[in-house]
């Protein structure tokens, strides 16, 4: 008989470090606890033993990208209106954040 309990799971946004890696520590992002408020939590072999299912996180990462010729087409464009093409020129002036 398995004792009622209680999954917390971290938002999305709070997971990501300042470099944009994800959070190493998976016993942050989400934890077993008896406790409604989350405070006490279970260690995952206690919330084992206790019958909770593990938890397992999943990631996945997508790309797209266009043909060569669209890449060459925007860095004559750019180059065309005065922008330094290996430089974040296009970037600032769009508004974009610079990383």
């Amino acid at each position: 008989n398995i004792p009622r309990g209680f999954i917390f799971l971290c938002p999305m946004t709070d997971i990501r470090m300042e470099n944009g890696t994800v959070l190493q520590d998976l016993d942050s992002v989400a934890y077993w606890s008896l406790d409604p408020s989350g405070i006490e939590r279970l260690s995952t072999e206690d919330a084992n033993d206790l019958g909770y299912p593990s938890v397992e996180l999943k990631m996945t990462a997508r790309g797209y990208s266009w043909d060569g010729s669209i890449y060459e087409g925007l860095r004559k464009l750019h180059q065309a209106k005065g922008f330094k093409l290996d430089s974040q020129d296009v970037a600032r002036h769009l508004g974009y954040p610079l990383f």
